[in-house]
């Protein structure tokens, strides 16, 4: 029997409320949003990590497993030249931060991995940690790559949002931050995933959208 658990209540409503927020504002939901993953490929994943996904993580992918290319749909062999109000598409989470699938939640964690493997502690601090900057007082490890961080959003140049599962004293377990090889500043973006849910859904009604566009693509902000 598996251990991991149906997606709670509060989870689900927030992701239906984002579904909403994006077809309201514009969006090809159907086009974007990925069927949910069977528990088996969750499971696989964990395996990858070596730990249990965090349950929210988990439910998560339950109710879509991560999202289309949306630079494909509109840049790809078949792509369309206009696609209009009610077809565009977007990044889910904003900022041009993309929905992974499971099975890139973990490859990106094993990647991590790899450059954690490939140095000593000593190296990592005097290499890598030595450039990363902490957001005011937000409650995250000024580190460059830590084991206790699970990327399951990327933006195309090798950035993530990741569930924090140690944070530091004030931060909440599962906090979700800001990391990546090119992003030097870490932060924490929402308490949790359902509050970055509920964050999406703010910032896609306060935006602005145009009444058409030419390529399709809108990625609004997510202001965090």
């Amino acid at each position: 029997m598996s251990n991991i658990l149906p997606p709670r209540a509060e989870l689900q409503d927030a992701w239906a409320a984002l579904l909403d927020a994006l077809a309201r504002n514009g969006y090809a939901v159907d086009e974007l949003v990925r069927p949910g993953a069977p528990v088996t490929e969750i499971e696989a994943a964990e395996a990858l990590v070596g730990r249990a996904l965090p349950a929210d993580l988990a439910g998560l992918h339950q109710l879509a497993d991560g999202q289309a290319d949306w630079y494909d749909l509109t840049h790809g062999a078949h792509a369309e030249t206009v696609r209009e109000r009610g077809r565009w598409v977007c990044a889910l989470f904003g900022d041009g931060w993309s929905f992974d699938p499971v099975a890139k939640v973990a490859d990106g964690w094993t990647g991590w991995k790899e450059v954690r493997d490939g140095y000593t502690a000593a190296e990592l601090a005097e290499n890598f940690d030595r450039a990363v900057e902490v957001r005011e007082s937000d409650p995250v490890k000024g580190l460059y790559t830590s084991p206790d961080w699970i990327g399951f959003a990327t933006d195309g140049g090798g950035n993530q949002l990741a569930v924090d599962l140690v944070p530091e004293p004030g931060g909440v377990a599962g906090q979700v931050i800001v990391i990546g090889s090119d992003e030097d500043l870490r932060r924490v973006v929402a308490p949790g995933i359902v509050e970055l849910l509920r964050l999406c859904v703010e910032r896609l009604d306060a935006s602005h959208p145009a009444a058409s566009m030419t390529d399709g693509v809108r990625l609004y902000d997510l202001g965090a």
